[in-house]
C-alpha cells in the first residue's frame, strides 16, 4: 500500500550528518507522518522502503522505527517488515476518555498564554482545514486539525501535559483516516475551531475548553461508528 502521504518530502543527503542526527530525523518525519494521517492503519513497510523514502541508510530508519515501536505507534512484524496499528474501539475509547480530560486542561491554560500573532496564524490553519473538508482531503483535513490543536496544546506552557497528549496523538492518527469520508459531509468541527479561536480572541479559558471538548465529542461519533465489529 502506498504511502498516504510521503514521509519526507526531499531525502536527506547532507555527508556531514551523524548516522544518529539522521536516526533522529527519520523518527521526526515518521512521527509526524503518523500524527497527521499520512500512514494508514494496517499500512504494511519495510525498512528498506522507508530509508529509501527518507533517503538514509538502514540503521537510522532502523533506529528510528525502533523508537516508534517503543512509543506503541509502531508494530514490527519480522526484521523487514512493520505495519501501522488500527486501534479496537476499546483502545480508542480508553484513548479518548484521557484526552477529553487533558486537552481541556492544556486549552484552559493556553487561553492566556497564546500570543496575537500565534492567533492570527491559526486564522490561516482554520482556513485551511475549512479548505481541505470542502475538497475532500483527508490527510490535508487531518495535517490542519492536528496544527490546529497542537498549537493550542503547546501554547500552554505545560511541557509535560503536552507530551502527554502528542504521545496520543501518535497513536490515534493513522485511525482518523476511518472519519472519511463521512466527516467532509459536515463542517461541524471547522466551527468547533471557530469557537475555539473566538475564545482565544476573549483570554476566555473555560469557553475554550469547552470548544475543544465539542470537537474532540463530534470527531469521536464519527469514529466508534466506524471502528464497531
Amino acid at each position: 500500500m502506498p504511502l498516504n502521504s510521503p514521509i519526507c518530502d526531499t531525502p536527506v543527503v547532507d555527508p556531514h550528518i551523524t548516522s544518529e542526527t539522521l536516526a533522529g530525523q527519520t523518527y521526526l518525519r515518521l512521527h509526524r507522518a503518523l500524527m497527521t494521517g499520512g500512514l494508514l492503519p494496517e499500512q504494511v513497510l519495510t525498512i528498506r522502503g522507508i530509508a529509501d523514502n527518507c533517503g538514509v541508510s538502514l540503521t537510522p530508519a532502523r533506529e528510528a522505527i525502533q523508537r516508534l515501536f517503543a512509543e506503541g505507534a509502531l508494530i514490527i512484524e519480522n526484521a523487514r517488515t512493520i505495519r501501522v496499528p488500527r486501534l479496537d474501539i476499546e483502545t480508542y475509547r480508553e484513548i479518548l476518555k484521557i484526552r477529553l480530560e487533558l486537552e481541556p486542561m492544556a486549552a484552559r491554560e493556553a487561553a492566556s498564554r497564546m500570543s496575537n500573532e500565534e492567533m492570527d496564524r491559526l486564522d490561516g490553519v482554520m482556513a485551511d482545514h475549512l479548505d481541505a473538508i470542502k475538497a475532500g482531503e483527508a490527510h490535508r483535513t487531518l495535517t490542519a486539525n492536528t496544527d490546529f490543536h497542537m498549537s493550542i496544546y503547546r501554547a500552554s506552557e505545560q511541557p509535560v501535559l503536552f507530551g502527554i497528549i502528542e504521545s496520543l496523538y501518535l497513536r490515534v492518527g493513522p485511525t482518523l483516516n476511518m472519519l472519511f469520508p463521512q466527516y467532509c459531509g459536515s463542517l461541524v468541527g471547522h466551527e468547533a475551531h471557530r469557537s475555539a479561536v473566538d475564545a482565544l480572541r476573549r483570554r476566555d479559558g473555560n469557553a475554550l475548553a469547552q470548544a475543544i471538548r465539542d470537537d474532540l465529542v463530534h470527531g469521536s461519533n464519527y469514529l466508534l461508528r466506524s471502528l464497531k465489529p
